[in-house]
């Protein structure tokens, strides 16, 4: 982690899982919003980040990645050989910008959920060039005893896990899985942002936009202040990411990297963002994949 993001993230104040109890079962959103905030506050001041990134879906990759901070692969992960293949095409083209891609929930299946293969999967795909594992899925990695250990696989094969997320978990798992994120963090030091709102939301139990912006509050107030707590921008959008800085977010992930003018400078990636970042009361500050703040 360079110095930028030892700015960026500072220790924090973290509750105790009684306390997150009682503010997702408070009706009063008004509260968890204040003490959201504030912790956010304490940690970043009134800082929101956000990360321009380049998917790359499949190949042949012709894409310009000039505006990207982060070109992450997103391509389906059939096989370990076939992931080491597209990362050896993408790779030459980086330049400064960090490479990451596939899901470790994926690459944990592919090893068989042996974390000694996990390992060795890792320094095969660092050394043909991928810096870092684009999202560690943590309700895909077991118990948090588990999940840290598969973070350590991981580290011990060279790559990064800069970034946890939730794909698909119910309401009542959400305390456990910032739980496991909180218990990650203070192990490896190795996360530098967490999702903590699904993917995917349960279709027999969806969540509220109550139940979601608690649930950064609680993020913000559990989790370390190492740790970003990150909405995705494609996914969630400007209402609910401006929402959710208010409650204590501080990271806005997938802001396009390609500028299309066709709706005029005002709507482009940039422009937008940081429009909706400073409506909500923050400072906007672009970063890169490594959550370096970039000048």
């Amino acid at each position: 982690m360079g110095a930028d993001q030892d700015e960026l993230a500072p220790e924090g104040t973290a509750v105790t899982r009684a306390d997150a109890e009682a503010l997702l079962a408070n009706p009063d959103l008004l509260a968890a919003g204040m003490e959201g905030e504030e912790a956010r506050a304490a940690i970043s001041g009134d800082r929101i980040t956000y990360g321009r990134v380049l998917q790359v879906t499949s190949l042949p990759f012709a894409v310009e990645i000039a505006g990207a901070g982060e070109v992450r692969i997103t391509s389906p992960l059939a096989s370990i050989d076939a992931a080491i293949q597209t990362v050896r095409a993408v790779a030459p083209r980086m330049g400064a910008v960090p490479l990451t891609g596939f899901s470790l929930g994926d690459l944990l299946e592919l090893s068989g959920n042996d974390h000694l293969a996990l390992a060795e999967h890792a320094k095969q795909l660092r050394d043909a060039g991928l810096e870092a594992v684009a999202e560690a899925p943590l309700d895909r990695l077991g118990d948090s005893e588990n999940a840290i250990e598969v973070f350590r696989a991981v580290l011990h094969g060279g790559l990064g896990v800069w970034r946890a997320t939730v794909e698909r978990a119910p309401m009542s798992a959400r305390l456990d899985l910032i739980e496991t994120a909180a218990a990650i963090q203070r192990e490896t030091q190795a996360l530098r942002a967490f999702a903590p709102l699904p993917r995917q939301d349960p279709a027999e139990t969806p969540s509220t936009g109550y139940d979601d912006v608690r649930t950064i509050a609680i993020a913000r107030l559990m989790c370390p202040g190492s740790i970003a707590i990150q909405v995705d921008w494609p996914l969630y959008g400007p209402k609910l990411a401006q929402v959710a800085i208010a409650y204590g977010a501080s990271d806005i992930d997938g802001v396009s990297a390609t500028d299309d003018m066709a709706l005029g400078h005002r709507r482009s990636p940039v422009e937008d963002i940081e429009r909706q970042i400073r409506a909500a009361g923050g400072g906007p500050a672009a970063r890169n994949g490594r959550y370096e703040l970039l000048t």
